[in-house]
């Protein structure tokens, strides 16, 4: 500053005690990555002071966390910041705006709640807190109302973007087919789960599954010590998972005690449905922090869902599966979906992924970005699609991991020497034509 001849506008981060909870909480409080402390705080006005810039002091910055879903915390953040203001002012600093940072919360639940991926507030209430904790010192210390700024980068961008994918394959659960009569030779522990499932019914849908439950265990225990074989092993699975399809109908998810045993059914009992997406590519949130977006089909949805799902991406990664998902009970471990039906497109919406997720992406498996399109709301209530953009190709990933194309289509030529000259002009079209794809399924 000195050297250009100007007098600089400086501003000041300070590091608020008031820790606020969920899984950022350490973007915030004591433990933050930025900040001054109280006693750097007064080091930083006396230094001020001795270059004689104080009066070039005209920011008070903080930052509250991110993703804050209690009202709470964000008040006792205000009100300890807007104190900051309070004594910058006193110590004849002319700090003019004060910047709260980041922290407003989206619900992605839709709950309404303090649970991490919830807000328990509206942006109305939000602002009115900012405006209140600041307006309080004001008065009380007859001191000029700064100019108030926030950075809430989550809550401006995350409803901007939708992934949308198509299911690929399915894998049925376990047992859906009707099982067969044990024979009278057939072990006892098999001849009493098909007596378990003959009895099911509404009065004691409860007590069967508690039955089904015990003998499978001893079932498997009986196959571990070698008294049952493998053929009755899987007879007895098939029979217990026949009573569970029997029993979860039967189940309603408004009585306490059956709430349970059906969260667990409904989850044994759940279809995978596979996506033409990568997790890590495209939500890797859901992976790495256990981040819960809302998904709905995108077809079908006069249909009522009669289905439950666990879905899974196209990687050979076990952890490239979506867990927990939002549904009308709240949160659950299964996703209500139709029948899949193959050869017929079935489009999943992955909601509210427009915050950090297609940064934060990686090309783990080698998945590139996916195709992208913007869509504009016209007038008339309808939509225009536009800036189509072509997700990532096969030989540009291969290269982002130092392959040298040239090279490899080199070797490859010079496998197929030997072969006659239609096959290999083949087999380099095919090449050409693989190398150039899309690194999902077409």
């Amino acid at each position: 500053a000195r050297a250009l001849g100007i007098r600089p506008r400086l501003g000041l981060r300070v590091r608020l005690a008031s820790l606020a909870g969920g899984k950022w909480q350490n973007t915030g409080g004591e433990k933050s990555k930025f900040g001054l402390h109280a006693r750097q705080v007064l080091a930083a006005v006396e230094g001020l002071r001795e270059a004689g810039l104080a009066d070039c002091l005209r920011l008070l910055h903080c930052h509250l966390g991110s993703q804050l879903a209690n009202i709470r915390d964000i008040q006792r953040g205000l009100h300890e910041a807007a104190r900051y203001y309070g004594e910058l002012r006193r110590l004849g600093l002319p700090v003019e705006a004060v910047d709260v940072g980041g922290g407003l919360g989206v619900d992605y639940e839709g709950t309404g709640s303090r649970s991490d991926c919830s807000v328990n507030y509206s942006l109305e209430e939000y602002a009115n807190n900012v405006v209140q904790a600041l307006a309080e010192v004001c008065e009380r210390e007859h001191l000029p109302q700064p100019a108030l700024l926030t950075e809430s980068g989550r809550a401006m961008t995350a409803h901007h973007a939708v992934l949308v994918t198509n299911v690929i394959d399915i894998e049925h659960a376990p047992g859906s087919g009707a099982p067969e009569r044990p024979a009278e030779d057939d072990p006892a522990v098999v001849r009493h789960l098909w007596q378990v499932l003959e009895r099911v019914s509404a009065r004691t849908a409860l007590e069967c599954h508690h039955d089904a439950e015990h003998w499978l265990a001893e079932a498997r225990a009986l196959y571990l010590h070698g008294v049952l074989d493998l053929p009755a092993r899987a007879r007895a699975e098939a029979l217990y998972y026949a009573v569970c399809h029997r029993v979860r109908p039967l189940l309603k998810a408004g009585h306490p005690a059956h709430r349970e045993v059906l969260d667990d059914l409904n989850e044994k009992l759940a279809d995978k449905y596979f996506l033409n997406f990568s997790v890590f590519r495209s939500v890797p949130d859901v992976w790495a922090i256990d981040q819960i977006f809302p998904i709905v089909p995108l077809h079908r949805l006069d249909d009522p869902p009669t289905r439950r799902a666990i879905l899974q991406d196209l990687t050979c990664d076990s952890d490239g599966r979506i867990e927990h998902y939002v549904d009308g009970e709240g949160v659950e471990t299964t996703l209500p979906l139709h029948p899949y039906r193959r050869g017929e497109d079935y489009l999943l919406g992955i909601f509210m992924v427009g915050a950090y997720q297609e940064i934060l992406g990686d090309v783990h498996n080698l998945f590139g970005t996916p195709h992208a399109v913007d869509l504009t709301l016209d007038e008339g209530g309808g939509y225009r699609i536009s800036e189509p953009e072509a997700g990532g190709s096969v030989d540009g990933l291969l290269e982002q991991v130092h392959f040298d194309i040239a090279d490899m289509k080199a070797v490859f030529a010079g496998r197929l020497s030997g072969l006659p000259e239609e096959e290999r002009a083949a087999l380099a079209r095919e090449l050409e034509a693989g190398l150039a794809g899309y690194t999902y399924l077409e």
